[in-house]
């Protein structure tokens, strides 16, 4: 467990724009398929090869809707084999499978780029761990999953040690406690095919209080690879920038009231310190401890990729 102390399958949803391909604005990065754009909910596309209709479906039936002519393209969303195969291109309009259509599937790493699903899973109240699904790379899905799931147990066997250790001080004349170690996670980004997962650990022992500390998991799910700092800040002028913005926004935080040690900070360990992505930058963490007192806790620097990009 990396430990500095001191501290999908895709969900298929119809889009906004049920309509030709034409520019659509998103909060997320664009995906592009060839030279058009994919939207969220969109699982294929059809163009139009002959002049035809689409259709609605009305009292089970199949009735021309809309006439549409050759080069058209519309973004499908849904698929069904009734009435001989249908495209769903909105909520009630429909292309029908035929030598008029040609349907293209939107590529798995495509599709994946909006995000995999991660859902909650737990071992105790305490102890909660992400399961993934949607990884277009299967093995990569099944030993993701292992490993959470690994995790959480380890932890589980931590916290039972803690407790026939809180059992056995109290026995012998103390009155500590409880003893514990908690785990719980967030998924601070799940897009453009970069996935960050972090846990938190907090764990009390004994003594004047416990302590926390965050692990965190970065992977490019494409290449399914974990990834490092140094995977982002590639050399010695980039990291130089992020060192100089963490000791400034360190003095900054000084004055208000942090007690930040910024002598100590030489700089960021690129193969060491825990990180994960948000939108436009990186977040790095220091742990409780880490350059100043206890009382900073966990310290968060979020960077942005213009600080040294």
């Amino acid at each position: 467990m990396k430990r500095f102390k001191k501290v999908i399958a895709f969900i298929l949803v119809f889009a906004v724009l049920f309509s030709p391909l034409v520019p659509h604005t998103q909060a997320e990065s664009k995906v592009m398929w060839g030279n058009q754009e994919l939207v969220k909910g969109q699982i294929g596309r059809v163009t139009i090869l002959k002049n035809t209709s689409l259709y609605n479906i009305k009292n089970n039936k199949l009735v021309a809707a809309k006439k549409v002519s050759k080069g058209q393209i519309y973004r499908v969303y849904s698929y069904s084999g009734k009435y001989g195969g249908i495209y769903g291109v909105s909520k009630d309009l429909y292309a029908q499978k035929s030598s008029s259509i040609k349907y293209e599937r939107a590529p798995s790493d495509k599709i994946q780029a909006f995000g995999i699903t991660v859902i909650k899973k737990s071992l105790a109240s305490n102890i909660s761990y992400p399961q993934a699904s949607g990884l277009f790379n299967k093995p990569f899905e099944a030993s993701f999953n292992r490993k959470f799931l690994n995790l959480a147990k380890e932890t589980q066997q931590a916290n039972k040690e803690l407790k026939e250790q809180e059992k056995e001080d109290h026995e012998n004349g103390w009155s500590p406690g409880p003893y514990y170690q908690n785990m719980k996670y967030s998924v601070p980004y799940n897009q453009d095919n970069i996935l960050s997962i972090s846990i938190t650990y907090d764990e009390y022992s004994g003594g004047a209080h416990g302590n926390a500390w965050i692990d965190t998991y970065n992977y490019d799910l494409l290449k399914a690879k974990q990834l490092s700092l140094k995977d982002v800040i590639k050399n010695q002028t980039q990291l130089g920038k992020v060192n100089k913005y963490i000791r400034d926004q360190m003095i900054v935080r000084n004055k208000k009231g942090a007690g930040f040690e910024v002598k100590d900070f030489k700089s960021v360990n690129l193969t060491q310190d825990q990180f994960y992505y948000t939108s436009g930058g990186i977040v790095i963490i220091f742990g409780e401890y880490e350059y100043g007192p206890y009382a900073n806790g966990i310290n968060f620097f979020k960077v942005p990729y213009s600080v040294f990009k």
